[in-house]
């Protein structure tokens, strides 16, 4: 089972110079994708704002969230909601990142991603956030890409 923060999610959806390869390792992977349910209004807006910047035609990002909402539907991409055991790791989570010699500056919605992955018991973070993956690392979670 491997998880899958929003920046790679959205890569599936809207082509990016790095799409290729995230859909080829969705399409030669039999782990199913999950992430945190926080990933939902994340690409939701990521797709209003491409659409703002004209990297999608009109109407573009309510398409692409239909197309998401299907998938999410069809349990192709399975969420998992905020909860006390999330918050439980993003307890433990917090105080690491920040105690490092170099302390990671992590941010609240990263924080909850990585601490639903690791809730999860996933073994893979797919993720091309920078800091989201240096705390990912941090807590033993091998990095895609």
């Amino acid at each position: 089972m491997a998880y899958w923060d929003t920046s790679a999610i959205v890569k599936l959806y809207i082509p990016e110079a790095d799409s290729p390869f995230f859909l080829t390792l969705i399409t030669s992977n039999t782990d199913m994708i999950v992430s945190s349910a926080i990933a939902v209004p994340e690409a939701l807006w990521v797709f209003h704002r491409k659409e703002r910047d004209r990297a999608l035609r009109r109407g573009g990002a309510k398409r692409l969230y239909r197309i998401f909402q299907s998938d999410l539907r069809l349990g192709r991409i399975v969420t998992v909601p905020f909860s006390h055991d999330v918050q439980a790791e993003a307890d433990k989570l917090v105080p690491r990142a920040f105690a490092q010699k170099n302390p990671i500056l992590i941010r609240t919605l990263d924080v909850i991603h990585v601490a639903t992955a690791l809730h999860a018991g996933t073994r893979e973070f797919i993720s091309t956030d920078a800091r989201m993956r240096e705390v990912a690392s941090l807590v033993g979670l091998s990095l895609v890409p």
